[in-house]
């Protein structure tokens, strides 16, 4: 089948091009100079006797696609070094349409909807030998991915396209009791639930959530879910987010001003100023999740923690970082990264993070107010007009910004 698609080709020389040539004209990445190519007409077949063709039906806009696109990453932070394939296909938040499997998919039908929560890994490739990663059910850590992805035709892509091919492995069913804007949430709710339960608050724990974008709601919808005995406190940087952030069970919304006087009075910590504006805690919250991870935000998430208390990074700037790592030194604080999905273990049984997300969608225990984050929609012709939306969210007022191929 041949599908119109937005896709990012890697190549060094166009990335270095778009890079210098971007101060002076914002344009470039788009332009024929720059790493954004649309397509009309992509080919996509069954390649092997385990493949399915899909039909795309919702794809997010993510921040992580963001970066991309704006090349707000630096070459020299650890990802860039792994290899990667020559396209980089976008949208891994997407639910679509099965339209045509292979001989042997025995799992999957035509007519089902499904969502994909695998990147080329041993599950994909060699399912007879799995690494150790990969054995634990940690396929998004498989220590043969960048192997993999120099031949590999997957990718836990699609959403910027009008259809996709994936491997059997990589799907997961969607019921019909969930909707298509809920599943396109499925996969950041995912993300989001991961870095909870790495580090899972206690009743009456005092929680910090930085960060009111699309994870930082998924992270404060699926806590209210996993743990709803916890106080939870959001730092929103626009006002817009604050009435979302509400209805989906913060205890209080913040701006982030005047924090150090705010966690004193919240959590009963000691302020300590010291010479050039430099300012720190003694005691602070339970658990911070840094939903945007920036040196700034991270050192700050550091410094308002309590001693042996928990900061889970699940957001990232991809840039390398100048901050103070002394309080999880000297004040203990574990300081915990989460950016993937894998096998949970969940009331005595081991499930897909996918799997739970879609178990807490379906029981309601995950707030149906989380598809109230899908602010804007888009046809995928009308990509430049989405990306500067989910660019310039303080004028568009958006949250999450998706592909509408329904619509």
């Amino acid at each position: 089948m041949d599908v119109e698609i937005v896709y990012f080709d890697t190549s060094i020389p166009k990335i270095l091009i778009s890079k210098i040539l971007k101060p002076f004209w914002k344009g470039v990445v788009f332009s024929p100079l720059g790493s954004v190519v649309h397509k009309q007409n992509y080919p996509f077949e069954l390649q092997s006797t385990k493949d399915i063709l899909t039909k795309t039906l919702r794809g997010g806009i993510c921040g992580s696609d963001l970066h991309l696109l704006s090349l707000e990453l630096s070459l020299d932070v650890s990802p860039t070094i792994v290899p990667a394939p020559s396209i980089r296909f976008m949208g891994h938040e997407c639910v679509s349409e099965i339209v045509e499997i292979g001989d042997d998919v025995s799992k999957f039908n035509a007519g089902q909807r499904v969502v994909v929560q695998k990147s080329p890994c041993c599950y994909i490739h060699k399912p007879e030998n799995l690494c150790p990663r990969c054995s634990e059910g940690n396929f998004w850590l498989c220590e043969k991915a960048g192997q993999y992805a120099l031949f590999s035709h997957y990718e836990a892509a699609g959403g910027w396209s009008r259809g996709f091919r994936y491997h059997e492995a990589q799907l997961v069913p969607v019921p019909d009791t969930i909707s298509s804007n809920q599943a396109v949430l499925i996969e950041p709710l995912a993300c989001s639930l991961r870095g909870i339960l790495r580090r899972i608050p206690k009743e009456n724990d005092k929680v910090l959530i930085i960060g009111a974008g699309t994870i930082g709601l998924c992270t404060l919808a699926v806590l209210k879910a996993v743990q709803p005995d916890c106080e939870v406190i959001v730092s929103a940087k626009y006002d817009f987010q604050e009435e979302l952030a509400i209805k989906l069970g913060a205890s209080e919304v913040i701006d982030g001003r005047n924090m150090l006087e705010y966690v004193k009075r919240k959590t009963g910590a000691e302020i300590y100023k010291g010479f050039f504006g430099n300012n720190t805690l003694i005691g602070g919250f339970d658990v911070i999740y840094d939903c945007v991870g920036t040196a700034r935000t991270v050192q700050n998430a550091l410094r308002w923690s309590k001693g042996g208390g928990n900061v889970v990074l699940i957001g990232i700037d991809l840039k390398q970082m100048k901050l103070d790592l002394s309080p999880v030194w000297y004040q203990e604080v574990d300081l915990i990264g989460s950016m993937v999905t894998g096998i949970e273990k969940w009331e005595n049984k081991d499930t897909s993070t996918f799997e739970l997300v879609i178990e807490l969608l379906e029981n309601k225990n995950i707030s149906s107010s989380i598809t109230d984050i899908i602010t804007h929609r888009f046809d995928l012709t009308d990509y430049k007009q989405a990306i500067s939306t989910s660019l310039n969210k303080k004028r568009s007022k958006a949250i999450k910004v998706i592909f509408d191929y329904e619509k």
